[in-house]
């Protein structure tokens, strides 16, 4: 259909479309509840542009309208105040907060009594796209609730239970003062290490794509985890094992690297390690004194 006359109106939700049907209702003569009648969403929209683009063509509403009904829904929001709290400068909390919801908003069983199941009614579309920054993860909260079913009173009371959650969640820096602030080859290692428990193995927050992404990735996965004494457990081994690595290497004469490689060339190392029954390492050594040998032997 053909709009001249009047602008497309777009509604994210149910929530937002039913807004638009009563503001027109109660705002312009003439206006019919029947003809916004529709089984889904998308048909109750089209229903909804093809009156107001009738009322638009006899006069009865004025070309901006969309616009208007836009700036009044966007006027009954929540105030931008009682988000605040989420601070984009705050990764981890940002980070916490994007893959908490992004797992409860999609899985309906493990939700909360704290929440009252209203965690159900933010989108989950917010956060269909994978982030790489706290930034975007905090823009994405923010659409999950201004684009969900949740009125005002849900939102605020779902708020202030991520709060407490968070509260609680941040009172706890062992990670944190653990992990060294310039040392991605430990955030490697650690990442590894998180991947690599097989009994009952935690829910990665999200696979990174850089050493920083992975220090985050790891503090984030922590968190994640709702059994305290669990996390306590997994936290104390891996400070274990980092040590007993750490001295196993100081033994040898090793230091750990952090080296940058692309996909296609660590698959073809898998594969030469694969070949000689090495590790990764070893293949790495052996190429590298492979090559200064030949370099020798030129001389």
């Amino acid at each position: 259909m053909i709009r001249s006359n009047a602008e497309v109106l777009e509604a994210a939700s149910e929530r937002e479309c039913a807004f638009y049907a009563d503001y027109l209702l109660k705002t312009i003569k003439g206006s019919s509840a029947r003809n916004l009648r529709g089984e889904s969403l998308e048909e109750r929209l089209s229903k909804l542009n093809e009156e107001l683009e009738s009322l638009i063509n006899k006069n009865r509403a004025p070309k901006n309208f969309a616009s208007q009904m836009r700036t009044a829904f966007r006027s009954t929001q929540l105030p931008s105040s009682y988000f605040r709290w989420i601070d984009k400068k705050d990764g981890r909390l940002c980070n916490w907060l994007w893959c908490h919801l992004k797992r409860l908003t999609k899985k309906p069983e493990l939700d909360t009594a704290d929440t009252n199941n209203s965690l159900q009614l933010l989108s989950n579309k917010a956060f269909i796209i994978e982030r790489e920054t706290p930034a975007e993860r905090q823009s994405d909260v923010l659409t999950a609730f201004y684009d969900g079913e949740a009125d005002h009173k849900q939102q605020q009371d779902i708020l202030e239970a991520l709060k407490v959650k968070w509260q609680e969640i941040q009172a706890n820096n062992t990670l944190i003062n653990w992990l060294e602030e310039n040392n991605p080859a430990q955030w490697h290692w650690a990442w590894s290490y998180l991947q690599n428990i097989t009994q009952r193995p935690l829910e990665q927050a999200w696979i990174p794509t850089s050493d920083t992404e992975k220090k985050a990735a790891v503090i984030a996965t922590i968190d994640l985890s709702d059994n305290v004494d669990r996390k306590v457990l997994i936290i104390d081994k891996m400070k274990k094992a980092w040590s007993q690595k750490k001295f196993r290497e100081k033994s040898s004469g090793k230091k750990p690297y952090s080296i940058s490689m692309t996909l296609n060339t660590k698959q073809k190392l898998n594969a030469l390690a694969e070949d000689r029954n090495m590790k990764i390492n070893e293949m790495i050594e052996y190429l590298v004194r492979s090559e200064y040998n030949k370099r020798e032997i030129n001389e």
